[in-house]
């Protein structure tokens, strides 16, 4: 799995989502915050593997915490989430209609692996699954054969 291609899937999915501050305590818990100075707020927990965290806290080291989203993405993989994110272009020559009754949403088909942040948290994503990009932008994957089952394709 390519590093920068993933970070910046999870942290542009995170700003979508309007979270803007990103923390890794002592003990390497990774979380995001919509509004760091509000107490009340309870983050996101995101959770890596090994591999990742460790090439996290490489490129992270001489932050300040808490760290804003925007600015590790604009340093470390800008090209990679102006790819994934905000090259419309190139998602709409990728992505074809489906509809989720009475909904219609837009899906890729993903050739490999890689982390995607979901409203539920980190997660990862097989070959051959769907990533589908909900009615508010969120993106989720789904099983191939759970996919045929609950969707239709658009033609």
């Amino acid at each position: 799995m390519e590093f920068k291609k993933n970070l910046a899937s999870v942290l542009a999915g995170a700003y979508k989502l309007d979270y803007r501050w990103l923390t890794i305590s002592d003990n390497q818990e990774v979380r995001i915050y919509k509004d760091i100075t509000d107490t009340a707020e309870i983050p996101l927990l995101l959770n890596f593997d090994g591999t990742f965290m460790q090439q996290l806290l490489v490129v992270t080291q001489e932050k300040k915490q808490p760290m804003i989203i925007s600015e590790i993405l604009v340093e470390c993989c800008a090209a990679e989430t102006h790819e994934l994110y905000y090259d419309e272009a190139g998602y709409d020559a990728k992505a074809i209609q489906i509809r989720h009754k009475p909904n219609e949403l837009t899906a890729i088909r993903e050739e490999g692996e890689r982390y995607l942040l979901t409203l539920n948290g980190v997660v990862k994503t097989n070959p051959g699954d769907w990533v589908i990009r909900g009615v508010n932008g969120e993106e989720y994957p789904c099983d191939p054969e759970i996919f045929k089952k609950l969707y239709d394709i658009v033609e």
